[in-house]
């Protein structure tokens, strides 16, 4: 069966007349009576009787055209969609934490006023499952923080970002003044969770020192963290846009550790077969330019 035939058949059953049909949709009539004898052969039934020089549906016809009236006007309303340049009315955007708690907020109020009739449905989780969810094409395109491995992803650098060190203004850790990368390993630490962006990179680059970490508290809550590092608990790693804040208002204070760069960069993904259009690619840019201080802040 092809969809040529089914509208034919559809107008016959519409007028009830092989020349009427024809004219509506300027063919022949051997070729309407050819496009009915097709479809009466394949499926072995009779969709017409015809009984002197009119036509009854036949109880298969009936049957063919409840399914047929649905799909058909399901398939005008594509190609109408389609041919009207409408664009997708839903953006599945994943971020990482660190990204969602920086640059989603603001990302998602500009694209909102340039994209009124788009809806963003953001996803805020760890680097590692944000990649998942990638390659199972169950989010259109990821912004982490972690470097993603996967082969079947397209991996591109949009922002640069950078972790700190940092302790209650009055902990003990800041009498030593800077310390380096072998120490982290004497000090109660407050780090994230194993399969997040930011605690591969602080894994990786202590690993390059030869320094191993046993961190005092491992948590999927930056503001946990936070609050233990200014009640003194420990110091925590996180990153410099999530801290900012309070190192302005004097509640934490950097420790610096003088051989460790705590620079890194935050990736854009998409799965290697996936298309995107121009609204997907205009979040992206508002991404970029969000982390380059570009867009206001909307709190």
């Amino acid at each position: 069966m092809t969809l040529r035939y089914l509208r034919i058949f559809e107008a016959v059953c519409r007028h009830m007349s092989i020349t009427r049909a024809a004219q509506e949709l300027y063919l022949s009539q051997p070729s309407v009576s050819l496009a009915i004898g097709e479809l009466e052969k394949k499926y072995e039934v009779r969709l017409f009787d015809r009984i002197g020089k009119k036509l009854y549906l036949t109880p298969a016809g009936e049957e063919l055209l409840g399914y047929a009236r649905p799909l058909l006007s399901q398939i005008d309303d594509m190609e109408q969609h389609l041919r009207s340049g409408a664009r997708k009315s839903i953006l599945r955007v994943g971020v990482s934490m660190t990204v969602g708690s920086c640059l989603l907020p603001a990302c998602a109020e500009q694209f909102a006023g340039d994209y009124p009739d788009i809806r963003v449905e953001a996803l805020v989780e760890r680097t590692s499952l944000i990649e998942q969810k990638v390659l199972e094409n169950e989010l259109d395109i990821g912004f982490v923080e972690g470097l993603p491995k996967a082969p079947q992803l397209i991996i591109s650098p949009f922002a640069e970002d950078e972790l700190a060190v940092v302790c209650a203004p009055d902990s003990a850790l800041l009498r030593r003044g800077a310390i380096r990368c072998a120490d982290l390993a004497s000090i109660p630490l407050l780090l994230r969770e194993k399969g997040s962006g930011t605690r591969a990179v602080v894994d990786n680059l202590t690993d390059m020192q030869g320094v191993t970490l046993k961190p005092l508290w491992e948590s999927m809550s930056t503001l946990a963290l936070i609050s233990g590092a200014k009640r003194g608990l420990g110091a925590a790693i996180l990153p410099l846009r999530i801290v900012q804040k309070d190192l302005d208002r004097g509640e934490l204070a950097i420790l610096p550790v003088e051989d460790v760069q705590w620079k890194r960069q935050f990736f854009r993904i998409q799965h290697r077969n996936k298309i995107l259009d121009e609204p997907a690619e205009h979040w992206a840019r508002l991404m970029a330019a969000c982390a380059a201080g570009e867009l206001p802040d909307p709190d």
